[in-house]
């Protein structure tokens, strides 16, 4: 991933950990700021870090996000349900792979 501005070097120049899909990701200018957002091919994988090289998330961090996407993952399958305010007892499992693993997109 590299952006910066023509004709001089990048400000951001790192290989990414896990693939995305560029057509589904996007980044916008506002006030100064520069924001992208990375669309993931593997959906419902947690990263260990974005880039190659770098700190993977601590493992409280890590299990927060897992939580995260598992959760996810279950309003997507069960429109009709409100899972804002649901817990975990535990450790949560990977969402990727949990029963059968997620529904794909047809791409």
């Amino acid at each position: 991933l590299a952006a910066g501005i023509k004709e001089t070097p990048p400000y951001l120049d790192h290989t990414l950990s896990e693939r995305v899909l560029p057509d589904d990701s996007t980044w916008t200018l506002e006030g100064g700021e520069i924001a992208i957002t990375l669309c993931k091919q593997a959906r419902g994988r947690n990263w260990p870090c974005v880039f190659e090289g770098h700190e993977p998330l601590d493992a409280v961090s890590a299990q927060k996000e897992q939580q995260r996407l598992l959760l996810e993952r279950f309003q997507e399958e069960n429109p009709g349900f409100d899972f804002s305010g649901a817990e975990f007892n535990g450790s949560a499992p990977q969402p990727d792979a949990f029963m059968g693993g997620m529904k794909t997109d047809a791409r």
